[in-house]
């Protein structure tokens, strides 16, 4: 049922999770004796030899990031004609139930939860590595309050399916306007997406969400936060739509940047 041989190296438990980027597992390695989340890729990936040569290359790229606001990824492999990877098992929930749940949190709250993503964020870009998919649903708030960032390495293999297909795998309500042009990105990129993961936060609704998306955020002035967010600092507001701005050039300049104005409105603020 699960897909795995009864020789696998890990022992599938239960499921603990879905979405369009496979379903999760917990899972018993049984060379280490200890548990992992397991997530197994679409099955539809086994028909893109390209996406599955990138997969396992960035997978393994982003294995090696060690920082405590990343899920600490321990392998990325191929079983017969399954794809996966197993990395750290968290107790808690993703950002975006966490939202769904209270509807938008508080500027404070943000500005905590943002300072951690933005820290992550920081360190994956000195090694060199961009996200390219930060999304509610890509970040993991644990019972013990800490942030981590989740799925890096997954983004070029959904890219790659995507470009060798006719069908857009979903709408990019969090995509950089170059990036949904088709354009080479950087880690800027990541930036745009930070901040209308911000927005969201503290609105509890993305920017664009009707209509052609990828347009609007190619094209249309984002609303502005204290219009839909009344009580939310005018430093926290002028960052997220700084982040927001169309031409990279014009967005924040680093992770790090926004790291130090996030502390910067938490120190203002107490």
């Amino acid at each position: 049922m699960d897909g795995f041989d009864e020789g696998f190296r890990y022992e599938i438990i239960e499921e603990i999770g879905r979405g369009g980027m496979g379903v999760v597992f917990r899972a018993r390695d049984r060379r280490l004796g200890r548990e992992v989340a397991l997530k197994r890729l679409p099955d539809h990936i086994r028909n893109h030899p390209k996406a599955i040569e990138l997969f396992l290359r960035e997978a393994r790229a982003a294995a090696a990031l060690n920082h405590p606001n990343i899920v600490t990824l321990f392998d990325a492999a191929q079983e017969r004609d399954t794809l996966y990877i197993t990395m750290e098992l968290l107790r808690g929930s993703p950002l975006q139930k966490v939202l769904r749940e209270k509807g938008r949190l508080s500027p404070g709250t943000v500005a905590k939860i943002g300072g951690q993503i933005a820290q992550g964020l920081q360190y994956a870009h000195e090694q060199g590595i961009v996200h390219r998919d930060i999304k509610t649903a890509n970040i993991f708030f644990t019972d013990k309050k800490v942030v981590k960032i989740m799925d890096f390495g997954l983004a070029k293999m959904v890219e790659e399916v995507r470009r060798s297909t006719t069908v857009v795998g979903g709408t990019p309500y969090y995509m950089a306007p170059e990036q949904s042009a088709g354009e080479q990105v950087d880690h800027r990129a990541d930036l745009y997406a930070l901040g209308v993961t911000f927005f969201e936060l503290l609105t509890g609704h993305v920017p664009f969400s009707d209509g052609d998306v990828a347009f609007h955020h190619r094209h249309t002035p984002p609303p502005h936060v204290r219009d839909v967010a009344p009580g939310a600092p005018e430093a926290l507001a002028a960052l997220v739509e700084q982040l927001l701005a169309k031409r990279p050039s014009q967005r924040v300049r680093s992770a790090g940047d926004v790291v130090r104005r996030l502390a910067e409105i938490a120190r203002s603020a107490a």
